[in-house]
């Protein structure tokens, strides 16, 4: 079981304080609100938001010779924004929770109708996956595809979009702190991401997308892959440890999803190509295939702005109930670094109560194989989450 220092549990018991400080929807003088979306104070064309997320996560697990279970919160975070009118927006986010640390801090103006231009600590326009909301996953965990998505970076970017096509691109150096399983360290370079949808209706969409990646490395600072399992919580499944020599990367990201109604469905491959300094290049890749359906009916959202799902849409009352499955690989087999190839088929359940408190139970058959380090090996996980978003 684990204990939770004091530091962990302060914020995150204040901010789901805040969450209930106040009924949802009630409203207070001078433009001072507690709803669903968090606490809001508007005046004129300016508005501030506190928000914030708790995921607390129990999970159970055997692979090989680790076995064990643990009960540890995977997100407490706090969240400020503020906007004036439809032109200028800041976010800042912090973490309390396991890779603790700054997430979103940026700030992004729209100059003229279909244009972001963004500054500051960033998810890099790259993967759907990656780019998702953690309050919208469909299952508790991103794919093993996501070990190779860059995560968040430090730079400046900009957007365009216009009715079913949308174009990213940016310049980053490393992230302001790490997340669990991807590393801080990306090196310096850009992005690019387009998407279209050649499908876009009230009830059915298709959606498409490609992107690039090309970064260069301080010799004193290489990249690692991680690949974590269906829970945060559980051993992770393959490290590279630092890459000796390496000075550039490249990645590749193709992505496919579509929806009709309560049924949706979304698939990835992500190819990430390691230059080295003296030593041939290494190869690595990871991909995932999804379907889920809102049994209870509620159709799922697609994004315009910004070129990708968004979750399902779910009523003030709430009640409604999600299945899931997903099969993930992760490639670290090169001749040149073999750290092996591991799966995992998840299989998920989800309730929600509203459209900020849900329930996720997930259960996953994990295999790793082909490394020289470690035995093959296979095993089964659980996982419960309980969520409140704010």
């Amino acid at each position: 079981m684990t204990t939770y220092p004091a530091r962990r549990l302060a914020l995150p018991a204040l901010a789901l304080l805040s969450a209930f400080a106040l009924p949802a929807g009630a409203a207070a003088r001078d433009g001072i609100e507690a709803d669903e979306d968090g606490l809001t104070v508007s005046t004129g064309d300016v508005e501030f938001n506190l928000g914030g997320r708790i995921h607390l996560d129990a999970s159970v697990f055997e692979h090989g010779l680790d076995e064990g279970s643990e009960v540890d919160f995977r997100r407490a975070r706090l969240q400020f924004s503020a906007r004036v009118g439809d032109v200028v927006r800041v976010r800042v986010d912090r973490e309390f929770a396991q890779a603790d640390g700054w997430r979103n801090v940026w700030i992004a103006l729209r100059p003229v109708e279909g244009v972001e231009l963004k500054g500051g600590n960033q998810i890099v326009p790259f993967s759907m996956e990656d780019m998702a909301s953690s309050n919208s996953l469909t299952l508790a965990e991103r794919s093993l595809a996501n070990t190779f998505a860059p995560a968040f970076g430090l730079g400046g970017s900009v957007r365009y979009s216009h009715d079913n096509f949308t174009l990213a691109a940016g310049y980053f150096t490393d992230a302001l702190a790490d997340e669990v399983g991807q590393s801080r360290v990306r090196g310096d370079g850009f992005a690019v991401r387009a998407t279209f949808a050649p499908v876009r209706k009230r009830k059915t969409w298709v959606h498409l997308g490609a992107a690039y990646e090309s970064r260069s490395f301080d010799p004193a600072e290489p990249p690692r892959f991680t690949v974590v399992s269906a829970s945060s919580l559980a051993p992770r499944l393959l490290r590279t440890g630092g890459i000796d020599g390496a000075s550039d990367l490249q990645a590749y990201n193709a992505e496919f999803a579509a929806a009709r109604g309560p049924v949706s469905v979304q698939a990835q491959y992500i190819a990430t190509r390691i230059e080295r300094t003296g030593l041939d290049p290494l190869d690595f890749s990871g991909w995932y295939g999804q379907a889920s359906w809102m049994v209870t009916g509620e159709r799922y959202r697609y994004s315009r702005r910004s070129g990708m799902p968004t979750g399902a849409r779910i009523g003030r009352k709430g009640g409604a109930i999600e299945l899931a499955a997903r099969y993930s690989e992760a490639d670290l087999d090169d001749p040149g670094l073999d750290r092996g190839r591991a799966s995992v088929l998840t299989l998920g359940a989800t309730w929600y109560l509203d459209r900020n408190v849900r329930v996720l139970a997930n259960y996953a058959r994990t295999e790793t194989s082909d490394s020289l380090l470690t035995p093959d090996a296979s095993g089964d996980l659980g996982v419960v989450r309980f969520q409140i978003a704010f």
